[in-house]
């Protein structure tokens, strides 16, 4: 089995910033370039301590990195959890239970990419929420060292 380097190349960046959801809003997050990741794109969320509230996330595509125009991700450039579920992407990545993490991949052609969480039916909400984003530019064989 060919051995590959996945710890050197992997990039993490802070896709949205730890804090507490407690309110029906949309809570924004950082615009992440992609520019140069072929080898993937991938949104991870954790949720901490939930009481109430739907949680969807909320993936945008931009030519621009002011994200001056934007647009709604369309369903078949992300990829979800389960590939042969015939829910959509997001809705797979929904947090619906305390202390969960969701992923969310984006194969789109556009350089940037926000994501953001759309919470509803929140009275008290979830304690902590936070997501990354891993990117792996293309994936080479490992350099071994004797």
């Amino acid at each position: 089995m060919a051995v590959r380097d996945l710890t050197r190349k992997l990039r993490i960046e802070i896709a949205l910033d730890t804090a507490a959801i407690t309110t029906d809003t949309t809570t924004v997050g950082n615009i992440i370039s992609v520019f140069d990741a072929d080898g993937g794109v991938n949104f991870t969320m954790v949720s901490g301590t939930r009481t109430d509230g739907a949680y969807l996330p909320l993936l945008e595509e931009s030519d621009d990195s002011a994200f001056s125009s934007s647009n709604v991700v369309a369903d078949s450039d992300m990829l979800g959890e389960d590939p042969s579920s015939s829910t959509a992407p997001e809705a797979q990545a929904n947090i619906n239970a305390s202390d969960s993490i969701k992923k969310l991949g984006y194969v789109g052609s556009k350089p940037y990419v926000r994501l953001s969480i759309v919470s509803s039916s929140t009275t008290s909400g979830v304690a902590a929420f936070g997501a990354i984003v891993e990117k792996v530019p293309e994936i080479q064989p490992a350099e071994v060292v004797a």
